[in-house]
């Protein structure tokens, strides 16, 4: 018997498990002979299957385990459901760490945002230039950005990026 299987016969002190001694001699035959129980092109494949057309493109699977198994087979479906899904989380966030260091995605991002920055302050410039007061220059920044679906049209952020730029400080006066 494996060892791997030990703990599912006997705990210390505890009545033994409650998986006929069969049971137990299938896990251990699925688990050690992993290429001949689940390949069904195998003359020794553990289980029976069959595959039929639905409606509508779907497929009707059916698996036929051994008795007793189902719990066993359930459970290692569901393992292999949450080791493929932080799988799937970890190569996420490989590509995006990834993705946030390379270089030239560093140079897009910075080149992006200059450009939303220098877009921000030539309009703004503009209105203020036509005679609008400050508020309603950023308002109307604002809708302009917003007019062309810009993603960070939000009033503050047009704020924030005019404060950055220094557009709200007052002229210095000359001292007489």
């Amino acid at each position: 018997m494996n060892s791997n299987t030990a703990p599912l016969i006997k705990t210390k002190g505890a009545s033994p498990s409650l998986a006929p001694q069969s049971v137990i001699a299938d896990i251990d035959r699925a688990l050690s002979q992993l290429n001949t129980t689940f390949n069904p092109l195998h003359r020794d494949f553990a289980f029976d299957f069959h595959v039929s057309k639905a409606r509508d493109g779907y497929v009707f699977l059916s698996i036929a385990l051994p008795e007793g198994m189902t719990r066993f087979f359930i459970q290692f479906l569901e393992s292999m459901h949450g080791f493929f899904r932080h799988m799937d989380i970890k190569a996420r966030s490989a590509a995006a760490s990834r993705k946030a260091l390379d270089p030239s995605e560093i140079a897009k991002a910075e080149a992006r945002l200059a450009s939303f920055r220098e877009r921000v302050c030539s309009t703004f410039d503009f209105l203020v230039g036509q005679g609008f007061d400050v508020k309603e220059a950023v308002s109307r920044t604002n809708s302009a950005l917003k007019a062309e679906n810009c993603p960070w049209a939000s009033y503050e952020t047009v704020q924030g990026v005019l404060r950055a730029s220094g557009r709200f400080r007052k002229a210095s006066r000359p001292l007489t």
